[in-house]
């Protein structure tokens, strides 16, 4: 038999903007979205300890800590062909140059989060808060569960998720 615990809280949140730039060349306009992310884990039932898989509070913690570090902050990914990031003393100064379109943008390095992607899209959001959920996770935590599922929503009706299978001691 197996157990999945589905872990939401109104603190899970993160309010941030971005842009998505397309194949084609074409880019959205800077805007936000109000973030949302959710962790399921899945487990054996037999992993229950006094009908307890994981004191849900670590859980909590840890994805709250992942939504605060993007909180209010503008998104930039790093690796997009199409944009050139230099940086100042205070600033990021952005060149965003496709065929179709080439706009600048200079903004506060305290407002901005560089994240190592490609594009700013609820599924790079929803891998990259998997890779960090997964690199803080506690051992007590990762031993009794066997997989785990980060859904990241930017507004109803618009989300991603990726599962990935937890791996135990000793393995990659």
């Amino acid at each position: 038999m197996s157990l999945r615990i589905r872990l939401f809280k109104q603190r899970q949140r993160f309010a941030a903007a971005h842009f998505t730039i397309y194949p084609d060349g074409k880019a959205e306009r800077l805007h936000g979205h109000n973030y949302t992310a959710e962790v399921v884990l899945h487990a054996k039932r037999e992993n229950l300890d006094e009908g307890l898989l994981v004191p849900f509070q670590v859980v909590k913690d840890t994805i709250q800590c992942i939504c605060e570090a993007w909180n209010e902050r503008v998104l930039i990914p790093t690796k997009s062909r199409f944009l050139k990031i230099r940086e100042t003393d205070t600033q990021y100064e952005l060149a965003l140059e496709t065929p179709l379109l080439m706009k600048h943008y200079s903004l506060p390095k305290e407002d901005v989060v560089l994240l190592s992607c490609d594009n700013i899209s609820s599924e790079n959001m929803a891998v990259m808060t998997l890779e960090k959920f997964m690199d803080q996770l506690p051992d007590s935590i990762r031993a009794v569960t066997d997989k785990i599922t980060i859904t990241v929503s930017e507004g109803s009706g618009s989300e991603a998720s990726i599962e990935a299978t937890v791996p135990k001691d000793g393995e990659a």
